[in-house]
């Protein structure tokens, strides 16, 4: 393959900014997808940890009440 050629197809995929292509071409070329959690911080994965507990064990605060205390906050 023309070395002229890889450039031009590596400079187009430095360029791209379109995700579903960029994940397409990784896949093609075997690149691994990387979890975001694996890249978290510890005290943060410690947090959603704790944050999901509660959820199960029903000491959350259900969504609608949250986004009424959020409108009646910031939208008056």
């Amino acid at each position: 393959m023309d070395i002229a050629l890889k450039y031009k197809i590596v400079e187009k995929i430095i360029q791209s900014e379109d995700e579903q292509v960029l994940n397409e071409i990784g896949s093609i070329l075997g690149v691994p997808e990387i979890d975001f959690w694996d890249e978290l911080p510890a005290e943060v994965k410690q947090s959603i940890d704790k944050a999901k507990a509660e959820l199960d064990n029903g000491e959350g605060i259900p969504h609608n009440e949250v986004m009424a205390a959020a409108r009646d906050r910031f939208l008056k």
